[in-house]
């Protein structure tokens, strides 16, 4: 019998026993610590704090040992702050992910051109995750060919979305999943990831471990 963990690599809901989850933090930590954790400032927040203090917060925060990625942060075209600041303040993560050697959990709506440049322009050779993906198999492919890691999450229970077309085509070794702010269990996602890739539970599992190992340093 398998009795490895299922692998939530976002959520915003502390989990139960048997899985090995990321709860997205914030930028600052909290008392709790008993737990793996991510830090940052998502985009649609960024005018919600007081930059330079938060950013303060978060390079303290970030090195803390339950921190195993910054983010989620990147880039949002839907969100009214301006894109300047937007990339400003990614950048901001980058560099502390960078010293930190600890990979990047990234929120990106409509903004894949400028994830993919401001990337390029830093040379990070950090890891980068791109969570609830849901878009098209050709931005899809163009992330993949530049480096970045996916991370499926509940479009994959949507009928012949475009996380599904995606996940068919991804190499098992290029994403992992998730429950973001959903209600979901994290091993419905696997059920159904295992089926869309046409592979056992167990074996999906396995190889999810070893993804989150690769990339968390886990």
């Amino acid at each position: 019998m398998n009795t490895l963990p299922y692998i939530d690599i976002h959520t915003h809901r502390r989990q139960t026993q048997g899985i090995v989850s990321l709860f997205n933090n914030g930028p600052v930590l909290r008392d709790d610590l008993n737990e793996l954790i991510s830090v940052g400032i998502h985009p649609r927040d960024i005018e919600k704090h007081d930059i330079p203090g938060t950013l303060e917060s978060l390079k303290f925060s970030a090195a803390h040992q339950s921190v195993k990625a910054i983010g989620e942060c990147g880039m949002d075209r839907l969100t009214a702050t301006p894109m300047d600041l937007q990339e400003e303040i990614f950048i901001e993560h980058i560099k502390i992910a960078s010293r930190l050697k600890k990979p990047v959990i990234v929120h990106c709506v409509k903004a894949f051109d400028e994830l993919i440049r401001i990337k390029s322009l830093q040379n990070a050779v950090i890891p980068f995750l791109v969570h609830g993906f849901n878009n098209k198999w050709q931005i899809a492919e163009r992330l993949l060919k530049n480096g970045f890691y996916l991370s499926f999450g509940k479009g994959l229970l949507i009928n012949d979305s475009n996380a599904q077309k995606a996940i068919v085509q991804t190499g098992i070794s290029d994403f992992l999943l998730e429950t973001d702010d959903s209600d979901l269990s994290i091993n419905i996602i696997f059920n159904k990831a295992a089926e869309l890739k046409q592979i056992g539970v167990d074996e999906l599992k396995e190889q999810m471990m070893l993804n989150y190992k690769r990339i968390f340093n886990g």
